[in-house]
């Protein structure tokens, strides 16, 4: 059984916009003016984090440290990786004896590694098994993280489904439509944004 620690996610760039265009915001919202990208700044990226909450997926891909407190001893010893599409596992580090090792698989980057299996097809999140015929090692029990697995997750921009950005621009827009109001209710925002059957953090 996997005990996971907590989880880290990088914050998402400080101009969100390269994310969603400017242009394709102002031409949904019927809104032409400079004067408001500040505005749509902190409203989009407002909109991300509450599409994210809702799906349990990071939309946009970026990095991820996933801290565990052992490595899983069950029959298969798989590990399915949180937060959806799994584009790349750069590590799996671990402590043992005090010492930290670091494990790297196919989609490390470079140089590559050949420490553990892993499946990254589909939109579900990632799979990592250690290698046939082997056992994930033994961890100390007596330090903070003795398990970290750094990936990275989510869609490139080009790629998120058209469904997650089309609910983006609209609680870009009702939150824009509606600022300043005092009874604004956030269920407003998730009565119609997508639903993805996702694994939670």
């Amino acid at each position: 059984m996997l005990c996971p620690l907590r989880l880290d996610i990088d914050d998402l760039p400080s101009s969100p916009t390269c994310l969603i265009s400017k242009y394709l915001i102002n031409r949904h919202s019927r809104i032409d003016s400079s004067d408001d990208d500040t505005l749509f700044r902190a409203y989009l990226n407002a909109a991300i984090g509450w599409a994210e909450n809702e799906t349990h997926r990071t939309i946009f891909q970026r990095e991820h440290r996933w801290v565990l407190r052992d490595f899983p001893f069950c029959e298969r010893m798989e590990i399915l990786l949180p937060r959806g599409k799994t584009q790349s596992i750069s590590s799996i580090s671990y402590s043992s004896g005090g010492q930290i090792t670091a494990l790297r698989g196919p989609s490390a980057g470079s140089p590559t590694g050949t420490d553990f299996q892993e499946d990254l097809r589909g939109d579900g999140g990632g799979v990592v098994m250690p290698l046939r015929g082997t056992s994930w090692p033994s961890v100390d029990w007596d330090v903070p993280a003795p398990v970290t697995i750094t990936f990275s997750a989510g869609w490139a921009s080009d790629d998120v489904p058209a469904e997650i950005v089309h609910a983006i621009l609209f609680a870009v827009e009702d939150l824009y439509d509606i600022r300043g109001t005092g009874d604004f209710n956030p269920a407003v925002l998730s009565a119609s944004g997508p639903r993805f059957a996702a694994r939670e953090a």
